[in-house]
């Protein structure tokens, strides 16, 4: 028997595919939010639904209580896009925040329609900052440096990237 198996509690209904439903608890509510845990959706293979983890998981969290910050790191934009923004209308973007001397992630932060789930988005800027930084000591570590002040305002914060998510530090 798996040690999965073994832990989990059932309903005692059987589902259509003839094996009893698991029970899934409800997380309890935060008494107070922070820090957050960075969690990366990476895979080297485009087209493997790494956007719409992001998304589902961003808004299923914020469903129950938690403070997500999405973060896009792709730069097509399209965690941004999926959310309602257009990538190419935006002043400042998580480029900046990487690039820019001064430019925070709290600076560039927009609200969703989701209570508690705000998005760092993207856009095709992005796509030079490898470029820029290919030369930098310790640039794999520079996106978990700008995101450590926005870290203690939220509980999760996913990231959803381009394949070479790898590289940023996560």
């Amino acid at each position: 028997m798996a040690a999965s198996a073994m832990s989990e509690v059932y309903t005692g209904t059987i589902g259509p595919t003839g094996r009893p439903v698991p029970v899934f608890p409800e997380p309890e509510r935060l008494l107070r939010h922070g820090p957050a845990r960075v969690v990366a959706v990476c895979n080297q293979k485009g087209g493997v639904g790494k956007t719409t983890t992001t998304i589902s998981l961003g808004a299923a969290l914020a469903e129950v209580g938690r403070r997500v910050l999405l973060v896009d790191f792709d730069p097509q934009g399209a965690l941004s896009v999926g959310l309602g923004f257009q990538p190419h209308e935006l002043d400042a973007t998580v480029y900046n925040v990487l690039m820019a001397a001064g430019v925070t992630a709290s600076e560039v932060l927009f609200p969703t329609k989701v209570d508690g789930m705000d998005l760092l988005p993207s856009n095709i800027d992005l796509s030079g900052a490898e470029v820029q930084l290919v030369h930098e000591v310790g640039r794999e570590f520079i996106l978990g440096r700008v995101l450590a002040p926005a870290l203690p305002a939220s509980d999760t914060v996913p990231t959803g990237a381009w394949p070479s998510c790898w590289r940023a530090g996560y």
